[in-house]
């Protein structure tokens, strides 16, 4: 299941199928990779302050569907990369920018204290609000994280299966999908690296079986 958020909240939710139907892949960039069943105490990163968000449990999902360990990757769940960094929307421009340097990032979700997604943010975005004056350098005044960000974000859920995340990936030409739960609470990421790192485990190639 895939879904769309704004800064309005959730506008969309509904398979892959239903998805290309409301936001059609662009054909010049497709393919182009180079550009309540149980709680679990998830730590949650909201810019430079820690707080603690109860969420569906990885262990609860992995429990419900019978899996331990070793078992063969499907799920985003069992990937994503977990706790999740944001940034507040209302973050400066220049804050941002070095929050994502320091955690050597090229994108954050932007998301509301209660970690709902109104965003992402490239470090591409914020560059652009760079102003080179006789060669000095400087930011944009005034201008927030919600100036920089783009909104209609494309998430999944956490159950969803890997390989139709991947196929969005490449048709979407995304480098990450945010993995949201029914409650819309973010509460992880998949991202190419992810991915990656999931078909050079144990089992082998068990990503794509």
């Amino acid at each position: 299941m895939f879904a769309i958020y704004n800064i309005d909240g959730r506008r969309f939710r509904d398979n892959l199928e239903a998805l290309k139907r409301v936001r059609a892949p662009d054909p010049s960039e497709a393919f182009n990779l180079h550009s309540n069943v149980a709680q679990d105490e998830t730590v949650i990163i909201q810019g430079l302050k820690t707080e603690t968000l109860n969420t569906k449990g990885l262990e609860a999902y992995r429990t419900m569907l019978h899996l331990n360990e070793r078992a063969p990757i499907f799920h985003a769940y069992q990937l994503m990369s977990h706790p999740v960094i944001t940034l507040p929307i209302d973050l400066p421009i220049i804050d941002a920018y070095q929050l994502m340097k320091k955690h050597k990032f090229n994108q954050m979700p932007v998301s509301t204290a209660q970690m709902q997604l109104v965003g992402l943010v490239t470090l591409t975005d914020l560059l652009a609000f760079i102003i080179d004056d006789n060669n000095k350098v400087s930011f944009v005044t005034n201008k927030t994280v919600k100036d920089a960000m783009t909104s209609e974000v494309i998430t999944a859920d956490p159950v969803s299966d890997v390989r139709r995340i991947a196929h969005v990936m490449v048709e979407y030409n995304l480098t990450s999908v945010p993995i949201v739960n029914d409650q819309d609470n973010l509460i992880g990421i998949v991202t190419r690296t992810d991915l990656l790192k999931a078909m050079l485990k144990d089992p082998p190639l068990s990503l794509w079986s």
